[in-house]
């Protein structure tokens, strides 16, 4: 997924979570990561995401660490 793609997901998931309401925020994130988290390969992949989510909800200035698909449209301003 390139940047554009990851914008307009990223957008759509805020509009459902503002449609949700705050009080049920949790459970539909609850929903849409274990939904997720099911399509990874292995169990270890599914740890390993959820460590490194802790692991950046808890630093100053936290900023989500993905994959970028492929060079083509990547942004060096938004590290991977």
């Amino acid at each position: 997924m390139n940047n554009e793609s990851l914008d307009q997901v990223y957008t759509s998931m805020a509009q459902a979570l503002t449609r949700v309401g705050e009080a049920r925020a949790p459970l539909f994130l609850s929903i849409l990561g274990l939904s997720l988290l099911s399509r990874l390969p292995s169990a270890q992949e599914a740890l390993a995401l959820l460590a490194q989510a802790e692991a950046a909800s808890l630093e100053d200035g936290a900023m989500a660490n993905y994959p970028v698909s492929s060079s083509a449209g990547a942004d060096p301003a938004r590290p991977t």
